[in-house]
């Protein structure tokens, strides 16, 4: 019977210690839409075995499928993750931590009386015994001996019990009161979240764990200020990020990294779709056939795989007899697929939507302005400068405000820019630049008595002048169509280009293919350059040719 006793004692033992914990937030991790939040919680225990942590209230927007637990201290096991919706009262900090420590003592005497049930119970189990062999008519004098205070120890054991019944069920209910009040009911009651956490202490002590949950109601977008000097020798480029959460909980004094990742969007790639030309049905009774559904691949929400890294230190030096403290820099992680932005020091955003900008870093970009012209199209010049991303980190898509110099122009776009990609930045019209074109010739020529074909002769002249009062040369790009044919019986050929036009592999590309020619000329304050473009068509004095823009 000990053995059996021992056995009961030790299991009854291990049962969880019940902590109710609170949590600090340490990081969180912005997306397009949603937010990674870990928070840190900190405890200690006095004796190694099961402790069963509640952390809360955690916000009500959680995913309770993303909550997890990382241990960061040796000899501590995680056994089970699980978060749950709770009602409790609105309880601020001291009132919930003097309720918490309450809690505490009273399950610690809970369990005090646990053992005292242990006692009585093997108390009890002795006497039955003692009964069991006086009834099989054994009388050895130890058991007569016994027999005499048998009724004593048994009303004892009777009256130990009705104590412990009685102090078991006022110890019950103080404690379902307690928990009621920090996360079953109350007058003022509000939902949230709630985590529970099973690990088993290998050794007694301080342990950390962190918690992880992906929360909605995140967002954040890049914008940059571009500004441009007014001479178009240089862009200075500010990557700012505008960054808002209602997530329903606050984030205090938090590290705070911005991620180009997409969850929401998913991993899997699309299905390729099969496409089939079908013969329409006929109305059946004047109703048209119903149309097939369109397949759809349902996204899946992928949680970002962390990335941590030491912030920038604070270096400090001495230089020329004076101290000199760098200022905080944003970390940047290019991770290929994504990039990461780790704001300088601790942030605090409320959850109240209010946008919060964040300056992030300075763009390196080289550029070469130009002027672009269409001169049938428009006769203004606009100018726009081809920038190359310099530097070891991609630049976002997003909206830019372009200035040139301290005159705002307007609002431009940027791509997504890898070191070494380039794009465009319009920057508007230059009034410096005027543009005219005419009509040079046109005529047709009928078919002879010989032949069919009749032909069809345009030619144009454009006249690009720079004024006498522009600051410095300029370099001009000049874009026009010759028209393109797509059928055998219409045959195009452009006619004495002047002069002539860029050949490279990319130019010759749109000339074949879309009849796209380009110039690129150099003007000096006050001086012209007349550029020349024109095209026969020949074609049956049966067809009627139209020209159309595609």
């Amino acid at each position: 019977m000990s053995s059996v006793l021992l056995a009961f004692v030790f299991t009854l033992l291990q049962e969880p210690v019940e902590l109710d914990v609170d949590s600090t937030l340490d990081r969180v991790t912005v997306y397009d839409g949603q937010a990674l939040v870990e928070r840190v919680i900190v405890f200690s225990v006095e004796e190694p075995g099961p402790i069963a942590l509640t952390v809360g209230p955690l916000p009500l927007g959680m995913d309770e499928s993303s909550f997890q637990a990382r241990v960061e201290t040796q000899d501590v096991v995680v056994q089970s993750v699980e978060a749950k919706t709770v009602t409790g009262e609105a309880l601020d900090n001291t009132q919930r931590d003097v309720l918490r420590a309450k809690l505490a003592q009273a399950r610690a005497e809970r369990r005090a009386l646990n053992h005292d049930l242990v006692a009585i119970n093997a108390e009890k189990g002795m006497l039955d015994a003692i009964i069991k062999a006086m009834g099989s008519g054994s009388n050895s004098a130890a058991l007569l001996e016994q027999a005499a205070g048998i009724g004593e120890q048994a009303a004892a054991l009777d009256r130990r019990l009705a104590v412990y019944e009685e102090e078991s069920q006022v110890a019950d209910a103080l404690i379902r009161d307690m928990e009621h009040q920090l996360g079953d009911g109350g007058r003022k009651l509000r939902r949230f979240k709630e985590g529970r956490l099973l690990l088993w202490m290998e050794r007694s002590g301080e342990a950390t764990v962190r918690i992880s949950y992906l929360i909605s109601g995140a967002s954040w977008s890049p914008t940059y200020d571009v500004r441009v000097s007014p001479d178009l020798t240089g862009v200075r480029v500010g990557l700012v990020a505008q960054v808002a959460q209602r997530t329903g909980e606050d984030w205090e004094d938090a590290t705070v990294v911005l991620s180009t990742s997409t969850p929401s969007i998913g991993l899997d790639p699309p299905a390729v779709p099969v496409r089939v030309f079908t013969v329409p049905r006929m109305e059946v009774r004047g109703r048209p056939a119903a149309p097939s559904a369109d397949r759809q691949l349902e996204a899946l929400v992928a949680a970002n795989d962390s990335a941590f890294w030491e912030e920038d230190s604070v270096e400090e030096m001495e230089e020329s007899s004076r101290k000199f403290f760098a200022a905080p820099k944003v970390a940047i992680q290019d991770l290929g697929l994504t990039a990461l932005f780790q704001l300088p020091e601790k942030k605090s955003l409320a959850s109240d939507g209010e946008l919060h900008r964040f300056q992030i870093r300075e763009v390196p970009l080289e550029v070469r302005p130009e002027r672009y012209v269409v001169p049938t199209a428009s006769d203004k010049a606009f100018l726009r400068a081809e920038v190359t991303l310099g530097g070891d980190a991609p630049l976002l898509p997003g909206t830019a405000k372009i200035f040139l110099g301290p005159d705002f122009l307007g609002e431009s776009n940027f791509p997504v820019l890898r070191p070494g990609d380039t794009t465009l930045i319009q920057l508007g019209l230059d009034p410096n630049l005027s543009i005219e074109w005419e009509k040079v010739v046109d005529k047709r020529e009928d078919p002879g008595l010989l032949s069919s074909t009749a032909t069809l002769t345009r030619y144009y002249r454009a006249v690009l002048k720079l004024s006498a009062h522009a600051p410095g040369d300029i370099e001009v790009l000049v874009e026009e169509s010759i028209p393109i044919s797509r059928m055998s019986a219409l045959e195009v050929t452009a006619l004495d280009l002047r002069p002539v036009p860029l050949n490279d592999e990319e130019s010759l590309g749109l000339q074949e293919s879309k009849g796209l020619y380009r110039w690129r000329v150099s003007l000096a304050p006050g001086q012209s350059q007349n550029i020349y473009w024109g095209y026969e068509l020949d074609f049956n004095e049966k067809l009627q040719p139209v020209l159309h823009q595609e």
